[in-house]
């Protein structure tokens, strides 16, 4: 957001602008220091919005290439703002229990906890989508989804199911993971953006804590009712599978991440590439590096379609970022340090920032070496928070 301000600005002759952004904050200067003119925005951090975003950038773009009056793009600004995508509520429901079903085989799961993580997935979908009929509900939805989730899984395999309860839990709690705000915060602070950094870090910290706190109460609910459930490892080699259940997966994101469904096609190719080349990255230069090459295959693309397709790379970049799931190693970590385990939830606490910053670096390498033409209404990574 904060380079798109500063490209309309400089095109259409505006001095002195300034911005400066965080997820709950904008600020906009004007003019030369003796006659500026300042603004300020409350705002509210929203789930992401990819159709919105790339209308936008669709806007920016015009009045860039000079294709459009300013009066005609302030009113295709408010026809966005009044006119959001929306669908209807059995398909969004529908969407977070496929990509539950869809993430259980990336994380290890096998069939019985694919079926068990669509169901799970359907509770916590149903809480998302009533919960926004209510005023001031944002803040209790993790712990609350946290809460069903665990719960829920234990519970099935208490009924006959033999899933991991683990697993399915953070499978149908993928889409709630704060992993795309953990890594803008990661990659604000690494590029000296320490204002908006540091509240995009805390921002996903405290998601994480929501989750945590919730999966801690439904398991302790969970245990004092059917005992100690039997937990199955996860198994994470590679398979075909997995490029299934990635493309079934930029399918649901399609819907999670309010894209628009010409879209489809592009997010199911940048979660079948992230997952195919974060497997053979991982195989020759270990996790971390498995993940930074990922992203930067992620940037490198997203960019070059951006070019070519006269979008916004987000919707390329968004859901490749989001299959490598770095807020699953967080959810990890914080919830092994609530159950006494401190040595593993420290080592798993630091794994998740390694992960953070390989992403981070990634996108911005791949920034630096695409030429300036693709990069220069920016990466578009920062407008997600």
């Amino acid at each position: 957001m904060e380079e798109l301000v500063l490209s309309l600005a400089s095109h259409l002759g505006v001095e002195g602008a300034q911005i400066s952004s965080t997820p709950t904050f904008v600020e906009l200067a004007f003019g030369a220091l003796n006659r500026q003119r300042a603004f300020s925005f409350r705002v509210r951090p929203k789930p992401v919005d990819l159709d919105a975003i790339a209308r936008l950038d669709g806007v920016v773009r015009d009045v860039l290439d000079d294709r459009v009056e300013l009066t005609d793009a302030l009113a295709r600004i408010a026809e966005i703002e009044a006119r959001p995508l929306v669908r209807p509520w059995f398909v969004r429901l529908a969407a977070y229990a496929l990509a539950g079903a869809a993430l259980t085989p990336v994380i290890g799961g096998g069939w019985r906890e694919l079926l068990a993580a669509a169901l799970v997935g359907l509770l916590v979908g149903t809480v998302a989508i009533a919960s926004r009929r209510v005023e001031g509900s944002g803040p209790m939805l993790a712990p609350i989804a946290g809460i069903l989730a665990s719960f829920a899984a234990a519970s099935l395999a208490e009924l006959g199911l033999k899933a991991s309860p683990d697993v399915v839990t953070l499978a149908a709690l993928v889409t709630f993971l704060p992993g795309m705000a953990l890594t803008i915060g990661v990659r604000e602070l690494a590029s000296e953006d320490l204002q908006s950094g540091v509240a995009n870090t805390a921002n996903a910290l405290v998601q994480l804590l929501g989750l945590v706190f919730g999966v801690g109460v439904g398991r302790s609910v969970a245990t004092s009712w059917f005992g100690v459930v039997h937990q199955v490892a996860p198994q994470l080699g590679f398979s075909g599978v997995r490029v299934v259940a990635a493309v079934v997966a930029g399918l649901a994101f399609t819907v999670t991440l309010r894209a628009q469904r010409s879209a489809a096609p592009v997010m199911c190719a940048a979660t079948v590439l992230t997952v195919c080349v974060n497997a053979g990255g991982r195989a020759l230069f270990g996790p971390a590096g498995g993940v930074f090459v990922a992203s930067l295959a992620i940037g490198v693309l997203g960019g070059l379609l951006s070019a070519r397709l006269r979008r916004s790379p987000l919707v390329f970049i968004v859901p490749g970022v989001l299959i490598l799931v770095p807020g699953s190693a967080g959810f990890d970590s914080l919830l092994k340090l609530l159950t006494g385990q401190t040595v593993s939830g420290i080592d798993a606490g630091f794994n998740t920032f390694v992960t953070a910053m390989s992403i981070a670096y990634g996108l911005m390498v791949s920034a630096v070496l695409l030429p300036r033409r693709f990069t220069q209404l920016g990466s578009g990574f920062r407008g997600t928070g």
